[in-house]
């Protein structure tokens, strides 16, 4: 019984030292870079203007959806409490075409979100403009970029318009139950190395690490603003400002390169302030953006 007592302490303190290591190694330490990424930001100026043509005047974006999660899943160790996230959608507008930038996700895919609130007007607004678009693009094939196409009512009606590539369509990233039988097989990939440039001013970039599909969609306007979609490699300003991405288990939850995205997350903070970072889920640099001018709420479709 004497030796009982005295184990039970050590037995708890083991315990407790486990569960410890086990949040530090998990939930509070972020990875640190490997290599190096390059934001080329001559090269892709170079490439958004080299076949001339106009420019795009605006870009406007709706806030599809809301959901939360722990803070400390979006900023490694920054604690449990409820951090606000934002489903968006952009358009890239020209004076008699447009472009979109990833689709958000429908009704039914968004229940799935954790504490997930849906506007269905403004998803309405999305499915009008994909139908207008002239491409429709994605930073990447997670489904709250994607749902919108693969829930549209008639997605081979935008087979033409869907530029989704090669590694996104051959991606397990890509959640293909949420698109009808056969959707997929209608897209043919898009296949570039280093930049492709989309349409006069949309330039893309790979960035593998969040996902195989990741990539950046760089934007310059016709008034000289430059803009650069980074999808998921942030899921808030902090993450680039601070260098402190994802703990380790958000990075098992969804298989990602965790010292990719590090490499990604320096290179974005080095970049300079001149260059407007459209960040997915941030409703704080959101809102800086419409109260700035930068962005236009809402779809202008009829």
């Amino acid at each position: 019984m004497k030796t009982g007592r005295r184990r039970w302490p050590w037995v708890v303190g083991g315990i407790v030292a486990l569960i410890l290591v086990g949040k530090l190694v998990l939930l509070d330490t972020a990875a640190a870079p490997r290599g190096e990424y390059v934001i080329d930001l001559s090269a892709l100026h170079a490439a958004a203007t080299a076949k001339g043509g106009v420019l795009p005047e605006r870009i406007e974006v709706e806030k599809v959806g809301t959901f939360a999660f722990p803070r400390t899943l979006v900023v490694a160790g920054d604690g449990f409490h409820l951090h606000p996230m934002v489903l968006l959608a952009h358009r890239v507008v020209w004076p008699d075409h447009s472009l979109v930038i990833d689709t958000a996700m429908g009704p039914a895919a968004a229940k799935k979100m954790p504490g997930s609130h849906m506007d269905t007007a403004a998803f309405d607004r999305v499915q009008a403009a994909l139908k207008q678009a002239s491409a429709i693009v994605f930073t990447h094939e997670h489904v709250d970029h994607v749902g919108g196409v693969a829930s549209a009512p008639d997605v081979s009606a935008l087979s033409k318009q869907v530029l989704m590539t090669r590694e996104q369509l051959a991606s397990p990233k890509l959640e293909r139950a949420e698109f009808p039988p056969g959707a997929l097989d209608r897209f043919a990939p898009l296949a570039y190395e280093g930049l492709y440039a989309v349409a006069p001013g949309v330039v893309l970039q790979k960035a593998p690490g969040h996902s195989p599909g990741s990539q950046l969609v760089y934007v310059e306007l016709a008034n000289g603003e430059h803009f650069l979609f980074v999808g998921d490699i942030a899921w808030t300003q902090d993450n680039i400002t601070r260098q402190t991405g994802r703990p380790r288990i958000a990075t098992l939850l969804m298989a990602e390169d965790r010292p990719a995205v590090a490499s990604q997350l320096r290179a974005l903070a080095q970049l300079p302030s001149g260059v407007h970072l459209i960040i997915a889920h941030d409703p704080v640099m959101l809102e800086k953006d419409l109260r700035a001018g930068l962005l236009h709420e809402g779809f202008s479709v009829k």
